[in-house]
């Protein structure tokens, strides 16, 4: 365990994590802004990259998720505690973010694009577990959904401050990336700032032994199969969300501030209104419901969203879109803990983490070339319709998702 953390009281624990979560939440919102809005928008404006690089970057994260499961495998048993695990990703994303505002190339851009936000992304079952072994039982959705709100609040108003800045020059992005850097060591003092404990060892020699959950737990195996055909559905489409309204490709080709209210400011503000009302189900509500209804409305939300290049019904689209992320970051986040057995909760949510990594880094790359082959349009269809293959295949599970849920109550 960390040092003070013995000497902690299960309340001081608590309040010290969530007091330096919700400062941390300000600052991933504004890391949060940078990826989804301002990475590949400087990618596609500043640099006119191609599909391979535009695709590249998009994924960076999802790398970052991949690289999870060894992650996991190699701090387990070596003395290091779950907040530090955090850190030293941090500082490299901030380095790398620094770097890339004043490269002189798109090469060199991309390459610190990208290794800055697999560190961002890769620490992610650390964190989970953080909560898992600090926050209690029936009042994790609530306790995470506060820095949520702060996490949303900061991007959205990121996300305009940065626009604005890009619309008078877009020469500006090198301030804007420079800010992001200096967010990224910001959180890396946070998350050292948690009271934590150690990595727990694990009971395998190699580092992707922790896939054999998906066998041995065959609930959540069967979970993690429907949340991938999902989760493709949705991150096959999500950089080309960017490109729909940016691109001139597409007839659209929206100013800075357009592009940063559709992706960011919209779905941000739709989020934060709707993220306690989801904190409040996920404590309470069958979890595989509510994972069909949040499947559900990701569908309507990309149907509108690219079925028109009217700006309203786009921006329509685009809430509806930030609706179910305000109750997918938490279903996301905090759903293995309902799953996990305990002690196990970093092994558990590595395997999810690695799988979303594994989705998102193919994902942007299947769907530019989709695209390609039969238009933006019909892929956003074919995305709903992937949604509702995976949203029927969890009705079998409803009943394991009601046991979950009353035995973790």
């Amino acid at each position: 365990m960390s040092l003070d953390y013995s000497s902690l009281t299960p309340s001081e624990i608590r309040d010290r994590t969530y007091k330096y979560d919700l400062r941390r939440g300000f600052f991933e919102g504004i890391l949060s802004a940078g990826i989804q809005t301002f990475a590949l928008f400087i990618a596609i404006r500043y640099y006119n990259a191609g599909e391979g690089l535009k695709s590249l970057i998009a994924a960076g994260p999802f790398m970052g998720m991949v690289l999870s499961l060894p992650l996991v495998h190699y701090t387990a048993g070596k003395g290091l505690s779950k907040s530090l695990c955090g850190v030293g990703s941090s500082i490299v994303t901030g380095i790398c973010l620094i770097v890339a505002a004043w490269v002189p190339s798109l090469e060199l851009y991309t390459l610190m694009i990208v290794i800055g936000y697999i560190c961002r992304s890769a620490v992610l079952p650390f964190l989970t577990s953080i909560y898992s072994d600090n926050y209690p039982h029936g009042k994790r959705g609530a306790n995470f959904s506060k820095p949520l709100l702060i996490t949303v609040a900061s991007s959205a108003m990121f996300g305009f401050v940065g626009s604005s800045l890009l619309e008078i020059d877009i020469n500006y992005f090198t301030g804007v990336f420079t800010l992001l850097g200096i967010c990224a060591f910001a959180k890396a003092w946070t998350l050292n700032s948690m009271p934590s404990k150690l990595v727990e060892d694990n009971s395998h020699d190699h580092p992707f032994g922790n896939l054999k959950y998906i066998f041995k737990d065959r609930d959540f195996g069967y979970v993690l199969l429907t949340w991938f055909i999902m989760g493709f559905a949705n991150l096959w489409v999500l950089p080309l969300r960017v490109d729909y309204v940016a691109s001139a490709n597409y007839g659209i080709e929206a100013s800075p501030i357009m592009v940063a209210l559709i992706i960011t400011i919209i779905p941000e503000i739709t989020r934060l209104l709707f993220i306690p009302f989801w904190a409040r189900l996920f404590d309470r509500m069958n979890f595989v419901i509510l994972r069909m209804i949040l499947n559900i409305l990701f569908g309507a939300g990309i149907a509108l969203f690219f079925i028109s290049k009217n700006l309203f019904v786009i921006g329509t689209g685009s809430a509806l879109i930030g609706l179910a992320f305000a109750g997918g970051s938490i279903a996301w986040t905090l759903w293995v803990t309902k799953y996990a057995p305990p002690g196990k909760v970093s092994a558990y949510m590595s395997v999810h983490v690695a799988l979303t990594g594994i989705r998102g880094t193919i994902g942007p790359m299947i769907g530019y070339w989709t695209a390609g082959q039969i238009g933006v349009t019909m892929t956003g269809w074919v995305s709903c319709g992937l949604m509702v293959l995976a949203t029927l295949m969890l009705i079998p599970e409803i009943g394991h998702g009601k046991r979950r849920t009353l035995s973790n109550s």
